[in-house]
């Protein structure tokens, strides 16, 4: 979006007194950090405004600035402005839709591909690294002035979304604007420390777990790992322990996608897929109702555990094949 049209639905974003915003199901540091960010400076100006997000803060993005405003539910129905950040429809949001779509007026900041057309009033690139740097040039191109705590939340999310500048989606500009962010007091070290390197012995147990469990198919172009409900009930942990562990399955060398699958509930398989060397993995995601990017998406598929895995390896197999 080029500055005008930034400034424009900035002007149309602060026409009220009350937002609701909302963050996805299973946060992750974008939509939290981006999220705090958006209610930091709305309230700077005088606004009310309720954060929401259906699953408590993950332990390792506590340390964002705010995230303990964060609320896990709200009943009012009656909010001038509801937002959508990191989330392209409200589906994704879980029990907050309602608080949102029953907003007067609606906004979406995302960079995820649109899967509809959430939102009178809608800042969407999918160029951009992160949704925190969506937000970062609505806000500067605003000449909104952006302080240390912005800075952080901002800085948060785009490291997390980057996984520290080791994904695929990270750019040119995602540098930019972490050095723009750093200038203004956000500490990258503090931040990434923080996301990556301050697990709960469970998690780490967890990823033994599921590094023990991993397969392949015959060809070797798919590898894939499980954690079963059994797993985290022995071990105390929860689906917010398996952040990351995808990442370390996409690690072994030679599959083109990895795939970790969650037993959250009997039948509930949350899966995680990232993919290598082109391949679309968001394609197959959406074929399960999820979404995401073409290199990293996910979705839920609601069967046994093993049907689960054979169904979306099956669909991964064939979309390679086409």
């Amino acid at each position: 979006m080029n500055i005008r049209n930034l400034r424009e639905a900035w002007r149309g974003l602060l026409d009220g007194r009350s937002y609701v915003i909302a963050c996805h199901m299973r946060p992750d540091g974008d939509a939290l950090g981006s999220a705090l960010a958006l209610s930091h400076v709305l309230r700077r100006l005088g606004k009310e405004v309720v954060v929401v997000c259906e699953d408590s803060v993950p332990d390792n993005y506590a340390f964002i600035p705010e995230s303990e405003t964060i609320v896990t539910a709200t009943e009012r129905r009656d909010f001038d402005f509801g937002v959508l950040v990191d989330s392209e429809a409200p589906k994704r949001v879980g029990s907050a839709a309602d608080a949102v779509t029953s907003a007067a007026k609606t906004a979406c900041i995302d960079h995820h591909v649109p899967n509809g057309g959430f939102g009178e009033i809608r800042v969407v690139d999918t160029k951009a690294s992160a949704t925190a740097v969506v937000l970062y040039e609505m806000l500067t191109a605003s000449d909104v002035d952006l302080d240390s705590v912005i800075a952080t939340q901002l800085l948060a999310a785009l490291i997390a979304d980057t996984g520290g500048f080791r994904f695929g989606n990270t750019n040119a500009r995602s540098f930019e604007v972490a050095a723009e962010l750093t200038k203004l007091g956000a500490e990258p070290s503090t931040i990434y420390r923080a996301i990556f390197d301050s697990k709960p012995i469970r998690a780490g147990k967890l990823l033994g777990r599921a590094l023990n469990s991993m397969k392949t198919d015959e060809s070797g172009r798919v590898i894939w790992a499980e954690i079963t409900q059994a797993d985290l009930a022995e071990l105390g942990a929860t689906d917010a322990d398996t952040d990351s562990i995808v990442n370390h399955i996409g690690a072994i060398k030679g599959p083109r996608v990895a795939i970790l699958f969650r037993e959250t509930k009997p039948g509930v398989i949350r899966t995680s897929l990232r993919s290598r060397g082109g391949y679309d993995v968001d394609r197959v995601a959406r074929v399960f109702d999820g979404g995401g990017h073409k290199a990293a998406s996910g979705c839920t598929v609601r069967a046994p555990l093993a049907e689960a895995e054979k169904t979306v390896i099956d669909e991964v197999l064939k979309w390679m094949e086409s």
